[in-house]
């Protein structure tokens, strides 16, 4: 497994420890996160590594990568869209807030900033988006975690 695959697998499951956020829907890989029938979801994507080597024969690189957390919901008739993803949006910061680094990460930042997007189709859909900015290290040419 990829260092990368591993960074997603910790923020997922960081979303999913109990109890779950967005109901379990958490999602990585997918560029469509919340289904006509659901409330919310959440994805997890990796959205940018750049590396710098650490040593001369280049098998160790020193990397940030930033993963991107986007929160989904689904506003009720009736309701503004702030006020129904602004729960699992809370919820969410401080599940990012909580990771623990693991081996081979010697960082974690959570940007302080927020991206919005309202969708008004026939129900308002708005989402969150997060970024996390990860520093580690991998090492041969399988990009395995240090």
């Amino acid at each position: 497994m990829s260092a990368f695959l591993g960074l997603t697998d910790l923020v997922r499951d960081a979303l999913l420890d109990t109890p779950a956020l967005a109901g379990g829907r958490v999602r990585r890989g997918r560029a469509v996160a919340v289904q006509a029938e659901e409330a919310s979801a959440i994805t997890v994507n990796v959205a940018r590594s750049r590396a710098s080597q650490l040593d001369i024969e280049g098998q160790a690189l020193q990397w940030e990568t930033t993963i991107v957390v986007t929160v989904y919901a689904r506003a009720s008739v009736g309701q503004d869209g702030e006020a129904a993803i602004d729960p699992l949006l809370v919820s969410t910061w401080a599940r990012l807030l909580g990771i623990t680094l693991p081996a081979g990460v010697f960082g974690i930042t959570l940007d302080p900033a927020i991206q919005w997007d309202v969708d008004e189709a026939d129900t308002t859909v708005v989402s969150a988006s997060l970024s996390l900015r990860i520093n580690h290290i991998t090492t041969g040419a399988a990009l395995a975690a240090a």
